[in-house]
């Protein structure tokens, strides 16, 4: 059976300069010792593995004006209504040897209900150090009025300097990887968030 809905998404490639790439990757490194352990909001201790640096201020501004210029061709490409932007989140993660995410949804919950458009920047040293980290989006059908995640999917690959955007209730998880090395600067290294509509508009 054919899905209901083909999951959309949208990818540039080097989406940095190699400059502001190599800054953004010294950054990172400078800063190994202040990444610490995922969690997820149901507590599931088998749910996400990766590291996070909660705080980044020197890119956090950087990046979100970047993803900002990006909005109104998404918007344009996808056919959507442009809405009033309530906020732009933003995260960075280091994903190593044996670290996942298990399939979800990044508007499954009602403090999330508002995030409408996700995005991933991924970011690595040259040459690549690890395998896997595919991120895989279901299709989806709809059953009783719902969307359920179909059998078939779509895959982007994380390589070094692309960023991806997709809609957020989009089933997604993203594949075991493997970095020998174990090696904190050999990580698939990623900055990424959500877009959220002001929740009047989305009510």
């Amino acid at each position: 059976m054919s899905p209901s809905q083909t999951a959309q998404f949208a990818q540039i490639d080097n989406f940095l300069t190699p400059g502001e790439h190599s800054n953004l990757l010294k950054y990172v490194l400078d800063r190994q010792s202040d990444f610490v352990p995922t969690s997820t909001s149901t507590g599931d201790l088998d749910y996400r593995k990766s590291w996070i640096l909660y705080h980044f201020e020197d890119y956090q501004t950087w990046m979100l004006q970047k993803v900002s210029a990006v909005i109104p061709h998404l918007l344009n490409y996808w056919n959507i209504k442009p809405f009033p932007i309530a906020q732009i989140e933003i995260q960075l993660t280091a994903h190593n040897d044996s670290n996942y995410y298990k399939v979800h949804n990044d508007n499954g919950s009602p403090d999330a209900a508002t995030r409408t458009i996700s995005y991933v920047y991924y970011f690595n040293r040259e040459p690549t150090q690890f395998s896997g980290g595919t991120l895989r989006i279901y299709d989806m059908n709809v059953a009783n009025g719902h969307y359920v995640q179909a059998e078939s999917y779509q895959e982007i690959q994380p390589l070094n300097n692309r960023i991806v955007f997709f809609p957020s209730h989009y089933l997604h998880e993203v594949l075991p990887i493997s970095c020998p090395s174990g090696d904190f600067a050999d990580s698939r290294f990623t900055l990424n968030g959500w877009i959220r509509r002001e929740a009047a508009e989305y009510v």
